[in-house]
């Protein structure tokens, strides 16, 4: 081969080596840079994922913190309601709902003037102010809630951030219906307790001298020939008996009740007290019909028999008053059920009801009489207040004693002209032990 040829393929050889030279320690490089960035990429997962677990921990604790919240907020017998700077709802508890009758996911986010009605602004004129005023409030307020007239009591409180901004209105309130009845009982009581001091004492002064005067009106009466003088003499007996029969129910009312508790069944106790009901229907003259709905005719409760022929007869007599020529007597005993006051009734909104049993006896007594008037209907058990042209009015009031000191609870619905109807619950004997 011709020198230059040698020479020429000799310089290609060696540009051939120096590129592959070259080539191999670019690979090698490039090797070296990928391991680098495979590293800084392994390390960048690393920490994209630490991040990660991180921010899932954060959401987790988040999302418990909130659930705690809602769930502590949920528990609450208090109704909360939370607005913002827009007068938008952003918080309504489940007592809340219960209170008011409106459910959270209708309320929420929507102004509270679009959601509560016009007979409700003096409620939500207390938002308003709070913003305007930057304190707390606390008042009274009614709250209407389809027929029923709610009383409130409201806390209203500003929200602000660290900075003291203000950023909406925190509301409490609570449904204290319960503990306006539990005052007007108190004040019954104390009511009926000055009336019994008052009676005993006055009765005490007043029997003696009625037992002469009927004594000397006897003898009076023997002692007169002319029919119209023993007429006046007569007068002035049925007088002086009247009034000994006003002192003797002022004592039976005023003397504390001693119940002798022993397992009855009321069934029996109202067979009992029948016949003087029909009694007192003949004596009137009209025709009475008494329907009987013994469903639980063998349960059993812890009274004094006694004391509840008394009571139960005063119901009978009560009715029988109030019908005129003819009418009926539904008398209904059967077991019921009812929840207890801590627990809400999701059954009836804003349902609370005071019981010591789950499970209870409850006997009724319907008639269809004239019925009496929600007035009325206040008054009824309340000592001296009667509606009939004879009486003292004290019937009911003894009789609400004796139910209270069975730990009974004595309701009275009625309406004008379509009868009344007297329901007694007594605790269940089985139930209590």
């Amino acid at each position: 081969m011709p020198p230059q040829l040698l020479a020429k393929e000799k310089t290609d050889i060696d540009i051939l080596t120096v590129a592959f030279r070259d080539f191999t320690q670019a690979t090698q490089s490039l090797k070296a840079s990928y391991q680098v960035v495979k590293s800084q990429v392994a390390r960048l997962n690393k920490e994209l994922a630490e991040a990660n677990e991180k921010l899932s921990q954060k959401v987790r604790e988040l999302s418990g913190t909130r659930n705690y919240l809602n769930n502590t907020l949920n528990s609450m017998m208090n109704g909360v309601i939370g607005i913002d700077l827009q007068e938008r709802i952003t918080i309504f508890n489940q007592a809340a709902e219960i209170i008011t009758s409106y459910e959270a996911e209708e309320v929420v986010g929507l102004a509270y003037q679009k959601i509560f009605t016009d007979k409700n602004r003096f409620f939500t004129s207390l938002f308003k102010k709070t913003l305007q005023e930057r304190r707390a409030l606390i008042e009274e307020r009614i709250f209407h809630r389809f027929n029923k007239r709610v009383p409130l009591e409201i806390i209203t409180n500003p929200v602000q951030d660290r900075e003291g901004k203000i950023e909406g209105v925190l509301a409490v309130f609570r449904d204290v219906s319960l503990v306006r009845k539990l005052q007007e009982e108190i004040r019954d009581k104390e009511g009926l307790a000055m009336t019994g001091e008052m009676a005993a004492s006055v009765a005490h002064e007043i029997r003696n001298p009625l037992s002469g005067i009927e004594g000397f009106a006897l003898l009076l009466k023997d002692s007169l020939r002319e029919k119209k003088q023993k007429e006046w003499a007569d007068s002035i007996i049925e007088g002086a008996r009247n009034l000994d029969n006003l002192v003797t129910n002022l004592l039976n009312f005023a003397r504390p009740l001693r119940p002798d508790f022993q397992e009855i069944e009321p069934a029996k106790i109202i067979e009992d007290v029948l016949p003087f009901a029909f009694q007192e229907a003949e004596k009137k003259k009209m025709s009475l019909e008494v329907v009987k709905r013994f469903i639980a005719q063998k349960a059993k409760i812890k009274g004094d028999a006694d004391l509840l022929k008394q009571a139960f007869l005063n119901f009978m007599l009560n009715s029988i008053q109030a019908m005129a020529d003819e009418g009926r007597l539904t008398i209904t005993i059967k077991q019921t059920n009812f929840s207890y006051v801590n627990k809400f009734s999701r059954e009836e909104k804003g349902g609370y009801l005071l019981t010591k049993f789950p499970r209870q006896v409850l006997i009724e007594f319907s008639d269809t009489g004239c019925g009496i008037s929600s007035e009325e209907k206040k008054r009824i058990f309340r000592p001296f207040y009667t509606t009939k042209k004879k009486g003292y009015g004290l019937g009911m009031a003894i009789t609400r004693r004796i139910i209270q000191s069975h730990e009974g609870i004595i309701q009275v619905e009625s309406e004008k002209g379509k009868g009344t109807t007297f329901s007694v619950i007594f605790p269940l004997k089985e139930a209590e032990d």
